[in-house]
């Protein structure tokens, strides 16, 4: 009885691994195929690494941002579609009237500003009323944001060509996932290797 199921066992074995075979040769053969060269190829583009789409915030750490031009903007910086300027505030609590008035001389207005915080703060912190009343008296849509949420917008915003300006500041401290994420695409990046299965 034994010997009847092992003969059994090995035939669907045989079976099993001469289908398996099928399937890994099929895949290989449909590999190298020709894509796709039809009406409604689908095609991806990297923003960051193309110039036509404005600057754009590729890293953030605790000193400052990594810019996709591959400038390094060490502390807060205001961030134009195709300019950067060192904003010369310590944390969040600086931004006040004064800090604020390159937004007042700005000319044509941006279509939104994004403001960019170091660290978690309550809606009504009297920084953040100051900034939104500044802002609202100006006639320019704004966003709040903690800092990596601020960066990914205005990357995205910026890429559609809207009229949006970035001020950042650097977070006071980065959750050990993304410093590990940093560095990681940092050593590939450095390397030369392939930057697919970053989780």
């Amino acid at each position: 009885m034994t010997s009847l199921i092992y003969r059994q066992l090995s035939v669907y074995r045989n079976k099993l691994s001469e289908q398996c075979k099928f399937v890994v040769l099929n895949r290989l053969m449909s590999m190298h195929k020709g894509a796709y060269e039809g009406e409604g190829k689908t095609t991806v583009t990297i923003l960051n690494k193309d110039p036509e789409y404005g600057l754009m915030i590729d890293g953030v750490s605790c000193v400052g941002f990594k810019l996709n031009i591959g400038i390094t903007v060490l502390g807060a910086m205001i961030l134009f579609p195709r300019t950067a300027i060192g904003w010369g505030i310590g944390s969040a609590s600086d931004i006040h009237k004064d800090s604020l008035t390159i937004f007042k001389t700005i000319i044509p207005r941006p279509d939104i500003i994004i403001l960019g915080l170091d660290d978690n703060y309550p809606r009504d912190a009297p920084f953040i009323k100051d900034f939104c009343k500044i802002i609202k008296d100006l006639n320019i849509n704004m966003e709040v944001l903690p800092i990596i949420k601020a960066c990914t917008t205005f990357n995205f915003l910026n890429a559609e060509k809207r009229y949006v300006v970035g001020a950042f500041l650097p977070p006071r401290v980065l959750e050990r996932h993304d410093t590990q994420l940093i560095d990681d695409v940092a050593i590939r990046r450095a390397f030369r290797i392939p930057e697919k299965g970053i989780d």
